[in-house]
């Protein structure tokens, strides 16, 4: 199979050269790019083309590929070169403007050198096919201290982590000090009121856990954020964490992990491309998330869609938008909303889409998204603000994601009310108001990809999803009251953010969700 790709290869280089009538690394390049990208996939590899790497010199150099495996982390880099320029010259003159040596191959069509760890390890004709394969094979083959060392980390934080969560649940059940109490009482009364009102005690304290364990890694990946220093929910969170949670007991509880925090700041550092860091933040979010919380990140259906897939539905969205009613997604008045936003890609993909000409009016007043879990609300809003930044160059708050429970948020009028606590205005009056501006608006598109996780009603299941009256009466009147079939998967939370999406959606909309082919076709779904 392998000999046949390269035979590909061969043939897909001299067409080029014969139709371009170029030799030129701009011109043919695409394909060795192909030849590697049918080497990685059977390891789950992908080459990211023409992506900037931070150097040791603290400088970006764009190279032609990097190899990034599941974890988005670099493999391997691969440049170009031309056939007439002196390969040995430029390889020289890369690694000396601080290219990667660790494991690199410079090819110009005709030779490929391999480098790793600073040296020189092969050199092949590519003409010579068992000898391109074998280069290719070396150079996949190869695992960088620093991949090695990241996934060593990985097994570590899995290991250590149940501990270090334990121990923080008994440190904050254990705080008896006033300061503790009168700053935790008073979050545990905004989320009350602006949040969730059955939200409960061992709710606030698993958030205040998940704040302490990621506040590192978000600020290390998204260092040019002004996220901490501004976000409401980040700031309360803070205030109670710094009355018990500083100095001698913050390093003893939290040594154990050092060395996966270690290794998240290396591999971001050298992370320029913004979607690169979206990425890697989300393959960050899974691994902690299902080793933090396995049930809670079932539960929640911690899912994560391809950015291709993404793409895809932004594009037949506003198709469908330009068919059907005239309008397009920048137009203006085109509401649109993420009920269950995750880490914010189907936002920080419509920044991408939308025309810069338009995107600050709908950043401002008509991109709108929700999260009822802490530590994806933090992510979204990070990959929300950043991405505007490196469209439009400059910072600008996002002020339309709002932390709440979307399948609760019924009948959009609620009334959020600051009642007898006399508390400052902060996290109930901000994130209230979002949600009150959000509720009176006309949502012409709503898109994401809402949790899926069906047979949860059962009692006997101990990871069941939590109850939702109104939605579930809305089912049964309509879904199953019009179904011939069994009713039992009606209530899993993919169906009720069905239901609650088109009862939320305004005349002549757009309702974009992923779904699989069962929901279309299957008796369950047939009301």
């Amino acid at each position: 199979m392998s000999r046949l790709q390269i035979q590909t290869y061969y043939k897909k280089l001299d067409s080029l050269i014969q139709h371009g009538g170029s030799r030129n690394e701009q011109s043919i390049r695409g394909a060795f790019e192909n030849l590697l990208n049918s080497y990685c996939e059977p390891k789950n590899f992908i080459v990211v083309p023409e992506l900037y790497y931070q150097t040791s010199k603290n400088t970006s150099v764009r190279l032609d590929g990097i190899v990034k495996d599941a974890l988005r982390l670099a493999w391997g880099y691969w440049e170009a070169k031309d056939e007439f320029d002196d390969l040995d010259k430029e390889i020289e003159a890369k690694l000396f403007q601080g290219y990667p040596n660790d494991n690199i191959i410079f090819e110009d069509s005709q030779t490929a050198v391999l480098i790793q760890n600073g040296s020189e390890v092969l050199r092949v004709n590519m003409k010579e096919a068992d000898k391109l394969e074998q280069i290719l094979n070396q150079f996949l083959n190869y695992e960088r201290p620093e991949v090695r060392d990241f996934r060593q980390a990985i097994e570590q934080f899995r290991a250590d982590l149940p501990t270090v969560v334990e121990t923080l649940r008994s440190t904050i059940a254990n705080q008896t000090h006033q300061k503790f109490l009168t700053a935790f009482n008073k979050l545990f009364t905004l989320c009350q009121e602006s949040i969730n009102p059955k939200i409960n005690e061992f709710d606030i304290r698993e958030m205040i856990i998940q704040h302490i364990l990621t506040e590192d890694i978000l600020f290390t990946v998204f260092n040019e954020s002004q996220f901490h220093r501004e976000n409401v929910i980040a700031q309360e969170l803070e205030s109670v964490v710094n009355t018990f949670f500083t100095g001698k007991i913050r390093r003893q509880t939290l040594q154990s992990i050092e060395s996966y925090y270690v290794v998240i700041r290396r591999e971001a550092a050298n992370i320029v491309n913004h979607h690169e860091k979206q990425k890697f933040l989300k393959v960050i979010y899974e691994n902690f998330y299902k080793t933090y919380n396995p049930k809670g990140a079932d539960r929640l259906g911690i899912v994560y869609t391809p950015n291709e897939i993404v793409r895809f539905m932004i594009e037949s969205t506003d198709y469908l938008l330009d068919k059907h009613f005239n309008r397009l997604l920048a137009d203006e008045n085109v509401e649109i909303l993420d009920p269950a936003t995750g880490t914010g890609t189907f936002i920080t993909e419509l920044i991408e889409y939308l025309p810069a000409t338009r995107l600050p009016a709908k950043y401002l007043k008509e991109i709108h998204c929700n999260e009822v879990a802490i530590l994806p609300y933090y992510i979204a809003n990070l990959n929300i603000e950043y991405t505007y930044r490196q469209k439009m160059g400059h910072y600008e708050e996002f002020s339309h994601i709002c932390f709440v429970d979307t399948l609760d948020n019924v009948g959009f009028k609620h009334e959020y009310k600051n009642q007898q606590t006399g508390l400052p205005l902060g996290l109930t009056a901000e994130n209230a108001k979002r949600i009150e501006e959000q509720n009176q608006r006309k949502i012409s598109v709503i898109i994401g990809n809402p949790p899926y996780n069906a047979n949860q009603q059962n009692e006997n299941d101990n990871n069941k999803n939590r109850d939702y009256p109104e939605i579930d009466e809305a089912i049964k009147r309509t879904y199953i009251a019009n179904s011939t079939a069994q009713k039992t998967k009606l209530y899993d939370m993919y169906a009720r953010f069905f239901r609650w999406a088109s009862n939320r959606l305004s005349e002549n909309g757009i309702l974009a969700f992923v779904t699989n082919s069962s929901f279309l076709e299957a008796r369950t779904f047939d009301g």
